[in-house]
Order: structure tokens, then C-alpha cells, then sequence
């Protein structure tokens, strides 16, 4: 008995002058997250960039790093405590002591341990330590400031008054973006990493 002959596979003719378009695309596509990888660079690094949450999370999500093409917004105002404790650029003369820190101006509430009764933006600034959330705190208010500063426009800040209300009422656990809640330590995370620590 014979065996049945199989037919050849039919080949496609080389194309003329080298790689296939096809080829190309393919090539360029496997090599693409190597070349990224080579010329990612890292930010944030002790810059102090300006960031939104949602951008710092997919940063943090790429360990810090951006590939080289991919272009992100780090110039949104954000003045850190250091800065508003000694500057009131923007505010209403005496705003950040003639303003309570717990306040229906400010929208702020969550008041742990009665620690921050009576006390003005200007005195939670001045703070020290990390006592009943201080240095959520101070973080807070230099946001809030910046917020006020720049007319709460979410296209100039970082964060605006109704995030950083959010964010102190909540004792740093809050929603950032769609799907996500931040714990209090991923939003000191985000502070630290933004304005410096806060424990200047």
C-alpha cells in the first residue's frame, strides 16, 4: 500500500528588498517594552513634582517610572506647609488666621482627640509631631491653601477643597479616582512623595 503524498505548503515569495511590512510591525511591537525599559526614567525623585493622584498611582504602579514617549502634567500648584507657613500669596489678608481649621469656611470636621479646636490654618500649619493625624494635618491645609490660592480650579491644582475635605474627614482614607479608595498611609505616601515629608 502507498502512502498518500502530502502536498507541499505553498510558500510566500520573499518580498523584494528585505522584511515584510508585516514583519516590521511585529519586530517593532516585540521590541517596543524593551526600548521603553531602556529609556525610562525615573520621576518624582526628589523633585517634588506636582502630580495628581491618579497620575502618581500608575507611576507607583511602574515603580516610579515613565518611558521616555509618555508625557505627564507635573506642574499643578501644589505648595507644601513649609511654604504656606510663612506665605500667604493668593489668601485674603489674615486668612490663614483669622480661619479655623474645624469650620463651615474650610468644610472640615473630623476633630480626633479635640486636638484641633479653635485652631486656625495658621496653627495646624505650625504643628509639630504626629499626634491625633498632625502631619495629615499640615498636609492638608498647605493643599487647602492652594486650593483657595488658585481659585480651586482642578485644572491649576493638585487637589481641590472638596478633596482635600474628603481626605481629612475621612482621616486620609478616601477615593482619589473611580475604583479606588486610598488607605492613610498610601495617602501620606502620596504627600510625602509630592511636598516632602511632612515632618519638617
Amino acid at each position: 500500500m502507498t502512502q498518500p503524498t502530502q502536498e507541499p505548503t505553498p510558500q510566500r515569495p520573499a518580498p523584494r528588498g528585505g522584511l515584510s511590512r508585516r514583519q516590521i510591525v511585529r519586530a517593532g511591537l516585540s521590541a517596543a517594552p524593551v526600548v521603553a525599559a531602556v529609556k525610562s526614567n525615573t520621576v518624582l525623585a526628589g523633585d517634588h513634582s506636582c502630580v495628581k493622584p491618579s497620575t502618581f498611582s500608575s507611576l507607583r504602579a511602574a515603580n516610579m517610572k515613565v518611558s521616555a514617549q509618555r508625557e505627564i502634567k507635573t506642574d499643578y500648584e501644589c505648595r507644601s506647609h513649609g511654604y504656606w507657613k510663612n506665605n500667604n500669596a493668593g489668601l485674603e489678608r489674615n486668612f490663614k488666621t483669622a480661619t479655623q481649621f474645624i469650620s463651615t469656611t474650610t468644610g472640615f470636621v473630623a476633630n480626633p482627640g479635640s486636638a484641633y479646636a479653635g485652631k486656625s490654618l495658621q496653627q495646624v500649619l505650625e504643628m509639630g509631631g504626629n499626634q491625633y493625624n498632625a502631619a495629615l494635618a499640615r498636609h492638608v491645609v498647605a493643599a487647602y491653601l492652594t486650593a483657595v490660592a488658585y481659585r480651586n480650579d482642578p485644572t491649576v491644582v493638585m487637589l481641590t477643597t472638596s478633596q482635600c475635605q474628603a481626605i481629612w474627614n475621612n482621616q486620609g482614607v478616601w477615593s482619589p479616582f473611580a475604583g479606588t479608595t486610598w488607605t492613610l498611609a498610601q495617602t501620606m505616601a502620596y504627600f510625602d512623595t509630592v511636598y516632602g515629608p511632612s515632618f519638617l
